[in-house]
């Protein structure tokens, strides 16, 4: 497949999926008339739908700047790292339905558990698609054992952290909606590839 529209085709799936966000914000019906003080106090219970846009936005967010990052040094695209980017895709666009799920009840089991679902789901598949990236060598040559080993370490770390974190979610729904703002807050920082390309831009 082309490069290129490989990667335009990603590019827009990302930026379907943040657009998304936005519909987790639904004010409750009130009675008319409406005045300030009734939208007043309709909006302030809403502060735990923003947390959740605000984690979602930058958790999309930073995997569009890793997939960027990533594809950026590799020269060729085959059929199953496709099928890859079509499985992290997938998880991607389920992402807007879990932030609105964790937005309206965030102190709920199953609604952190399927957020971490979520990104547990989009992180495997980008580990998954690393492993095999540097299986069919299919980096640039520029691209060192050191930076790859610093990309893998960082996709793990991160993969462990959304499977804990989703774990924790059966126990401690509160301490997990933390924990995911805690991982979305470690990948703020550049590692491996990306760290590489912007130390290089």
């Amino acid at each position: 497949m082309s490069k290129s529209r490989f990667e335009a085709f990603s590019d827009g799936v990302f930026a379907i999926a943040i657009t998304l966000l936005v519909l987790g914000f639904a004010l409750p019906a009130m009675r008319e008339p409406v005045s300030n003080a009734r939208l007043l106090h309709a909006l302030l219970p809403m502060w735990p739908n923003l947390v959740a846009y605000v984690l979602s936005f930058g958790v999309i967010g930073i995997m569009w700047q890793n997939h960027q990052a990533l594809f950026a040094s590799v020269t060729r695209i085959d059929r199953v790292t496709v099928f890859l980017n079509l499985l992290l895709l997938g998880g991607t666009a389920f992402i807007p339905f879990a932030t609105g799920t964790l937005g309206s009840h965030p102190t709920l089991t199953a609604s952190t558990f399927l957020y971490g679902i979520a990104l547990t789901c989009c992180s495997t598949a980008y580990n998954l698609m690393l492993v095999h990236l540097m299986r069919v060598h299919a980096f640039d040559p520029t691209v060192t054992r050191a930076i790859l080993a610093r990309t893998v370490r960082a996709y793990r770390i991160g993969w462990v952290g959304y499977f804990v974190a989703m774990l924790v979610a059966l126990i401690a729904p509160v301490a997990s909606f933390a924990a995911y703002l805690v991982i979305a807050g470690y990948y703020l920082i550049p590692h491996g590839v990306d760290a590489d390309e912007r130390a290089t831009a």
